[in-house]
């Protein structure tokens, strides 16, 4: 097919690249006399059915980048769209993709390491705080210049934090510098970008990828195995400490992982300055765990709550949800150790609004007018005093069911058995054992164990 002589305004010059979907042109600006890059994409090639879809994705990417004024990102200048092609302008830039130097098997040493690192997770800082995750950091998508300054390209498949329009379960990326949850079609975050940017260090230092193989191959090392220290397999005299950095950065979990781009690049900074052996009496092994234990971020033990809590909990939600109560109370009890959150969290799964004011106003009434506000109650409310209000504990059902064997005998246990089976807070508890009772040994009865009858 013959290349186009105009895109829109721009003067085609050559062709730089093609790919499946499209091609890569030089173009001449008139307006402004500049030279630029137009990425095509031609919607003959688009699959019909999914082509707004993908229209949709394209002009996401000129959104996204067009939002980064950095000089480590390549510049967005222009969408449009004609007949034949949609079209993202962009800066053109004058040098080499880090991918065709490695092919060269190009040697890199420690301080061009540290130059290519630090501004590639410049760039990502950069983009990370205005909301923008790349998703396909590679070798080729980064361009090094003549004068070594690197500028990151090809926001193809960047997520702004408002677009829905890559959704869970889709795997996008290029297989050998994938996250594990990209691998696995998970939601992914700008963690996701620094793993990827950790596998191009990793390549770097040791001139091999850390995964390798056919794809689900790759896939299932990404996920499941750690790659050797690039120390044994590099030319450079690494210190253990650059190993504990890949170390970190190449975790499996992203909350193992260094958190942003800034805390990556300062353990990285220092890690190149430090010497190869640091303490001869310490084994490498031991160096590397040590340095690894030290910047890995400290990731909080899960809550512990009292069992008949979480018990009286799940009672008191299955009667909105059934038998998902206790799957939904546990998983919602790892996230806090506040009651009031707790109830909050767990209000969120019914979706009914109705049906979900009924089970609000329920622990309202049990527990105080507060509790189901969300997570600001929870500097203002007494957790432990809640607990003691909302827990249907065994020692209280055995200690009121004693003081109610004075009124009914034998059968008291009978009774408050199948009241703790029926209640969901000590309130409702007490009112359907007291129910048992006459009117004046209600009212005793009441006042020996506490309570006062509304």
């Amino acid at each position: 097919m013959t290349e186009p002589t105009r895109i829109g305004k721009y003067t085609i010059e050559s062709v730089l690249g093609k790919g499946a979907m499209g091609v890569v042109y030089k173009a001449f600006d008139p307006g402004i006399e500049r030279v630029v890059a137009i990425k095509t994409v031609r919607k003959d090639r688009v699959d019909q059915d999914l082509i707004d879809q993908s229209m949709a994705r394209f002009k996401n990417e000129a959104k996204a980048a067009g939002r980064l004024l950095h000089p480590n990102i390549v510049s967005v200048y222009e969408y449009g769209e004609d007949e034949a092609n949609a079209f993202i302008v962009m800066e053109y830039v004058e040098g080499t993709g880090l991918r065709e130097y490695l092919a060269r098997k190009a040697s890199f040493d420690l301080p061009h390491v540290a130059s290519i690192m630090t501004q590639l997770l410049r760039a990502l800082d950069f983009a990370h705080e205005r909301g923008v995750i790349h998703r396909d950091i590679k070798p080729a998508n980064l361009i090094l210049t003549a004068d070594g300054t690197l500028k990151v390209a090809d926001f193809g498949i960047a997520r702004i934090d408002t677009s829905n329009l890559t959704t869970l379960g889709m795997v996008m990326g290029t297989p050998s510098y994938m996250s594990p949850e990209q691998c696995q079609g998970q939601a992914v975050d700008r963690r996701s970008d620094l793993f990827s940017a950790a596998v191009v260090l990793y390549e770097l230092l040791a001139g091999e990828k850390p995964f390798a193989g056919a794809t689900e191959t790759i896939a299932y090392k990404i996920c499941h195995e750690s790659p050797r220290p690039p120390s044994a397999l590099s030319r450079l005299n690494l210190s253990p400490t650059i190993d504990a950095v890949l170390a970190v950065a190449l975790e499996k979990s992203p909350d193992a992982r260094f958190q942003n781009a800034r805390a990556f690049s300062r353990a990285l900074r220092e890690a190149l300055n430090a010497p190869a052996q640091q303490n001869p009496d310490e084994t490498a092994a031991t160096q590397i765990n040590t340095a690894i234990a030290a910047m890995r971020p400290s990731i909080a033990a899960p809550p512990v709550w009292e069992e008949t809590v979480l018990r009286t909990v799940e009672r008191q939600l299955a009667h909105y949800v059934g038998p998902m109560a206790k799957v939904m109370t546990r998983k919602a009890s790892t996230q806090t150790a506040d009651l009031a959150r707790l109830y909050a969290l767990l209000a969120e799964n019914i979706s009914d609004p109705a049906t979900r004011e009924k089970f609000s106003a329920g622990i309202r009434s049990a527990v105080g007018p507060d509790t189901t506000q969300g997570a600001a109650i929870s500097t203002g409310t007494n957790t432990r005093s809640l607990l003691r209000q909302a827990a249907l504990e065994q020692s209280f059902v055995d200690q009121t069911s004693n003081q109610l064997a004075v009124y009914l005998g034998p059968i008291a246990k009978v009774v408050a058995s199948r009241a703790a089976q029926k209640a969901t807070s000590r309130q409702e508890f007490v009112r359907l054992v007291a129910g048992h009772l006459g009117d004046q040994e209600r009212n005793t009865f009441l006042k020996e164990i506490g309570f006062e009858e509304a």
